[in-house]
C-alpha cells in the first residue's frame, strides 16, 4: 500500500497548494526535507513513510505550480472587454453539443483589434447555435467581443488566506464559473460571434480520423434504430449525448441512472474483458495480448472523446492489464489511486473535474462497501435466493456507490432520487446486453446497412427497456426531491466521518479474524 499512500500525499499537496497558495521556496523545502529524511531512514518504518509522503506532497504542489498558465503580453484574454476583435485559430477539442447549442474551444493564433494585428495565444470558449456543427481541427476566423466569465465576489487578495478558505467552506454549493473555466485553461469567452470557416485542418491526424469514423458510426446507428433508442445507443457506445432528447435525459436524471448515458470505467471494463476473452480463444501470446489490449483501450478512449472520466477509466484499465500481464495480483485501491496519480501528473487540475470526482468516489465506494452491503442484504430471505442473485448484486452495487457519490451529487445539484435503488436494479443489468447487441448491429450496419437493420431488431429490445423503464419510473410521484444547498464543510465532515467509521470497521474485522 506504499504507492497508494504516496499517491494520496501527492494529491493532498496539490489541493493544499491550490487553497493556501504555498510559495515555491516552501515547496522546495518540503521536497528537500522529505528526501533527506527518507534517505536517513534506511528501513521502511513510520518515520520514513512520513518523510516520503512529505516529499510527494511537495512534489505534487510543485507540479501544480508548474502547470499554472502564465499571463503574457500575447495572452488572448488581455483583449477582453475592449470591443469587437477579429481572432484566428483552430478548434482545439471535440465540441460539446446539445439541442440548444454547441461549445467550441478555440486555440487562438492571431488577433486584430482596430488596425493592429498581433500574434496571440491561449484558449477561448465560443458559445454558438447548434448549426452549423463545427469539428475538431477546423480553422476559424471569428469576430466578436471577448468577455470574462462570471465569478463569485470574494474578499481582496491581501486578506489572510486561511480566513478566505474558511469563508469558502461556508458557501452553500455556490458555483464559480470563472474558476471552473480557469481549471480547464480557459480565461475568456465569446458569445455567438460571426464565424468564417477557413480552408485546411489542424490537429492530430489519428484523432481526426477516429472522430470522423465516430461521426460515420453515429449516422449508421441513426439509420439502424428508431428514436430515442438510436440516441441512447450513440450515447453508451460512442460517448455522444447531444442527440439524446431532453425528456429522456431528464428521466434518467430523475431515476438516478444518468451514469448509463455516458462512457465510464464500466464500459471500458467490458471492452477489456472482451479483448481478454478474444485473445484466449485465438491463443495468441501474452506480449501480443498486452500490447493489443492497450492499443485497443486507448484507441477506444480517443474514439469516444478523451474526457477526464474516460481517461481515468482507461488508465485504471491499463494498470489492470499490466498487472495481469506481469502475473501480479491487482490491488484495487492501488489501481484506483495509481490512476488518479498518473492523471494528476499529466494535469493537476483534473482533481476539480466533477465527472472525475464522481467516478473516483463511486469506484472507491464500491471497493469499500459493496461486500458488507451484500452480506447485510443476504440476512433477508429473498436476497439469499439463487434466482434473485442478480437483484442482490445490482442493489448492493447501487447502495454502495451512493455512500460516497450521493453527497457530492447533492452538494452540486441538490437532486435526490428516491427511486434510484429500484431503477438501478431494473435498468443497469440490461446495459451490457444493450452494448453487446448494439455493437453487433453497428458492425453489421457498417458491412451492409439492410443486414444491420435486421440485427438492430435484437438491439432495440434492451434499449427500449432502458428508455421506457426510465420514463415510467420517473413518472412515479416523489421519484426525486430537491435538497436545499448546504456548505462545503458539511460535505467534508461527512466524508471524514465515513472514513473514520470505515477504518474502525476494518480494525474490528481484523481483530475478530485473529480470534
Amino acid at each position: 500500500m506504499l504507492f497508494a499512500a504516496l499517491s494520496l500525499a501527492w494529491m493532498l499537496g496539490i489541493v493544499v497548494t491550490d487553497l493556501l497558495l504555498l510559495p515555491l521556496p516552501l515547496l522546495i523545502t518540503l521536497i528537500v526535507g522529505g528526501l533527506s529524511s527518507s534517505i536517513i531512514a534506511r528501513k521502511l518504518n513510520f518515520f520514513r513513510l512520513v518523510s516520503l509522503m512529505v516529499l510527494f506532497a511537495g512534489l505534487g504542489g510543485l507540479r501544480y505550480q508548474i502547470a499554472q498558465i502564465p499571463i503574457t503580453s500575447r495572452s488572448v484574454w488581455r483583449l477582453a472587454e475592449q470591443g469587437e476583435v477579429e481572432i484566428q485559430g483552430f478548434v482545439n477539442a471535440d465540441p460539446k453539443r446539445n439541442e440548444e447549442g454547441q461549445q467550441v474551444i478555440l486555440a487562438t493564433q492571431k488577433a486584430t483589434l482596430g488596425a493592429a494585428t498581433t500574434a496571440v495565444e491561449g484558449l477561448l470558449l465560443i458559445n454558438l447555435p447548434p448549426y452549423p456543427a463545427y469539428q475538431y481541427g477546423q480553422k476559424l476566423l471569428i469576430t466578436g467581443q471577448i468577455n470574462l466569465p462570471k465569478t463569485i465576489e470574494r474578499p481582496q487578495k491581501d486578506q489572510n488566506r486561511l480566513l478566505l478558505v474558511w469563508q469558502m467552506l461556508q458557501e452553500p454549493g455556490m458555483f464559480d464559473y470563472r474558476l471552473y473555466l480557469k481549471r480547464k485553461g480557459i480565461f475568456a469567452l465569446v458569445n455567438e460571434p460571426q464565424i468564417e470557416l477557413l480552408p485546411g485542418n489542424v490537429g492530430n491526424s489519428l484523432l481526426l480520423r477516429l472522430l470522423a469514423l465516430r461521426d460515420y458510426c453515429k449516422a449508421i446507428l441513426l439509420r439502424l434504430l428508431p428514436e430515442p433508442q438510436a440516441s441512447l445507443a450513440i450515447g453508451i457506445l460512442l460517448g455522444l449525448q447531444a442527440s439524446i432528447p431532453d425528456e429522456v435525459y431528464e428521466a434518467f436524471s430523475v431515476t438516478g441512472t444518468s451514469h448509463i448515458l455516458v462512457i465510464s470505467g464500466w464500459n471500458l471494463s467490458i471492452v477489456a474483458l472482451l479483448l481478454a476473452r478474444s485473445a484466449a480463444q485465438l491463443q495468441i501470446g501474452k506480449n501480443l495480448t498486452f500490447w493489443a489490449s492497450l492499443a485497443a483501450l486507448w484507441l477506444y478512449t480517443l474514439f469516444v472523446g478523451a474526457t477526464a472520466t474516460v481517461v481515468r477509466a482507461a488508465v485504471m484499465a491499463s494498470l489492470a492489464v499490466l498487472a495481469t500481464a506481469t502475473e501480479r495480483r491487482s490491488e484495487t485501491w492501488t489501481l484506483l489511486l495509481g490512476a488518479c496519480f498518473f492523471l494528476t501528473v499529466f494535469d493537476p487540475q483534473t482533481l476539480w473535474d466533477l465527472g472525475f470526482q464522481l467516478s473516483v468516489f463511486a469506484t472507491a465506494s464500491l471497493f469499500a462497501f459493496a461486500t458488507p452491503i451484500t452480506k447485510w442484504l443476504e440476512l433477508f430471505a429473498p436476497f439469499r435466493w439463487a434466482a434473485l442473485g442478480w437483484v442482490t448484486e445490482a442493489l448492493a452495487a447501487t447502495l454502495a456507490a451512493q455512500i460516497l457519490a450521493l453527497p457530492l451529487i447533492l452538494y452540486n445539484f441538490g437532486n435526490l432520487s428516491i427511486i434510484a435503488p429500484l431503477a438501478n436494479v431494473l435498468l443497469v443489468p440490461v446495459v451490457p446486453h444493450a452494448m453487446a447487441l448494439g455493437t453487433l448491429a453497428l458492425l453489421a450496419g457498417l458491412i451492409y446497412l439492410p443486414f444491420g437493420q435486421i440485427v438492430g431488431l435484437g438491439a432495440y429490445l434492451p434499449l427500449a427497456w432502458l428508455t421506457e423503464g426510465a420514463r415510467i419510473l420517473a413518472a412515479i410521484p416523489w421519484a426525486a426531491i430537491k435538497i436545499p444547498p448546504f456548505p462545503l464543510w458539511m460535505l467534508l465532515l461527512y466524508y471524514l466521518l465515513v472514513a473514520l467509521f470505515w477504518q474502525i470497521a476494518i480494525k474490528e474485522k481484523g481483530i475478530s479474524e485473529k480470534k
